[in-house]
């Protein structure tokens, strides 16, 4: 996406707050990265953050530290979390870390509800 600038020699805004809020709707999955709205818009990653938090400052989404990268999601007033709970203990895993359990060996019984033989 080139830049161009405005009268005042200043670089006129081509990504805008509602653009970025589109990008939810766009990606699998409920939250985005500053890369995917980066990527959408072929812009910098660091004017997707800004973004991103303008959004955060507003109370439109919401945004978590995990493994080293932000996550962000739509925040609703019926549905705070839309689905994500910042709190789960799913974000304290490391990536490629599962936690400990054994489900794989239950899995029987986890799905149906039985005893394996």
């Amino acid at each position: 996406m080139s830049r161009e600038r405005g009268d005042t020699g200043r670089y006129t805004e081509t990504v805008t707050l509602d653009d970025v809020l589109g990008v939810f709707e766009a990606v699998e999955g409920p939250v985005v990265t500053s890369g995917d709205v980066a990527e959408t818009f072929d812009c910098s990653r660091e004017t997707a953050r800004r973004k991103l938090r303008t959004l955060e400052e507003q109370g439109h989404v919401a945004s978590r530290k995990t493994a080293g990268r932000v996550v962000w999601w739509i925040v609703h007033e019926q549905d705070p979390a839309r689905g994500v709970d910042p709190d789960d203990p799913f974000w304290e895993f490391e990536p490629g870390a599962s936690g400990e359990s054994d489900v794989s060996e239950r899995v029987d019984e986890v799905l149906y509800g039985e005893e394996s033989a």
